[in-house]
């Protein structure tokens, strides 16, 4: 079958091939991919910032068809149905972290596409438990998006308290910041997405579709005082880094009200400064968000059987697998590009 490999460590040394077909063992699934996303994650192995498990297959964000079903399974999956799944290829299962459902915790953890391999490819295997059955009316394009939902879930709803009526900042206009923001939305906050000049089609767009009730170019405006006329004054209750730029963590502190937290999403190539006097002395809280966990997954696919989050509508290009560099490409431009990877059409 077709994968894309990343095979040796170092900027490129990435390649579809060829690669043997895996078979589900017990307890395991083997799905035939739909379609499939790229992030930043994917986009990190071409550029060599990650070396992860070399070699393996890249991706973590897709959907597909149960293809095949190994011994001992649970009774509600079965061959053909439409699936999505976590990104969890292996876990521990006794640590106090699995036993919670809190996967992402786990310390003995392999993810697919970083350190176990992924989802770009025709087919893949699944530990039962990773795999989610598709609700009525969400398609299989829009299910590949499940997992960055997720991640935003997990953020807004799990790593927060209540934001209903409350002004939010969310840095980072792309997939994962427009995601953030439509969630937090969602559940009642005042939202405010701050991009950059360049993201001015993108900022408009949130605008547009009503994921954003604000949206601020951050090279132009400043967001610090108009977000103080938002809140007399006060700052935002809480704001969601999602940019990975290193400055806006300590440019957010003094726009957040006293008691006010700062959630970062974003992952980051080295340190990022923090304020520690205004963290200290306007009891600040500081707050990882990573990854999702099983009813991350499950909130996220009833947003979207639900119509609340429209996923399709945050896809910028759908293209042929065998496209993966230009596909790769687009993604550092900040587009959230899904592949193509069996013969079908979204269902």
């Amino acid at each position: 079958m077709r994968a894309l490999v990343k095979y040796a460590p170092g900027p490129g040394n990435v390649e579809l091939r060829d690669v043997p077909r895996p078979q589900p063992g017990p307890g395991q699934v083997l799905i035939d991919v739909a379609f499939a996303g790229v992030c930043g994650t994917d986009r990190s192995a071409l550029d060599g910032h990650f070396a992860g498990l070399i070699p393996r297959t890249l991706g973590h964000e897709a959907s597909g068809i149960v293809a095949e079903l190994g011994p001992g399974l649970r009774a509600d999956l079965a061959v053909g149905d439409r699936v999505t799944f976590e990104t969890d290829a292996y876990l521990c299962g006794t640590c106090r972290y699995c036993r919670a459902e809190q996967y992402q915790r786990c310390p003995h953890r392999k993810g697919i596409g970083t350190t176990a391999d992924g989802a770009l490819a025709d087919s893949l295997v699944m530990p039962e438990l990773a795999v989610h059955r598709l609700p009525d009316g969400v398609s299989l394009l829009a299910a590949a998006l499940t997992e960055p939902l997720a991640i935003c879930v997990h953020a807004v709803i799990e790593r927060s308290p209540s934001l209903a009526g409350e002004v939010v900042i969310v840095t980072g206009p792309g997939a994962i910041g427009a995601l953030t923001s439509a969630v937090a939305t969602q559940v009642g906050a005042t939202t405010v997405l701050v991009g950059r000049s360049r993201h001015a089609a993108q900022l408009a767009d949130a605008l547009d579709r009503g994921i954003a009730d604000h949206a601020l170019d951050g090279d132009s405006v400043d967001v610090g005082a108009y977000v103080a006329g938002l809140t007399d004054g006060y700052g935002a209750h809480s704001a969601f880094e999602c940019s990975a730029a290193h400055e806006w963590p300590s440019r957010l502190q003094p726009m957040l009200q006293r008691g006010g937290r700062l959630v970062l999403v974003a992952l980051y190539h080295g340190d990022p400064p923090v304020n520690f006097d205004l963290l200290v002395n306007r009891e600040h809280e500081i707050v990882g968000s990573r990854g999702k966990n099983a009813q991350s997954y499950r909130t996220a696919l009833r947003l979207m059987a639900d119509g609340r989050i429209d996923a399709e509508s945050f896809i910028s290009e759908v293209l042929p697998l065998e496209r993966w560099s230009d596909g790769l490409d687009l993604v550092a431009k900040g587009r959230k590009v899904v592949f193509q990877v069996a013969g079908t059409t979204p269902q």
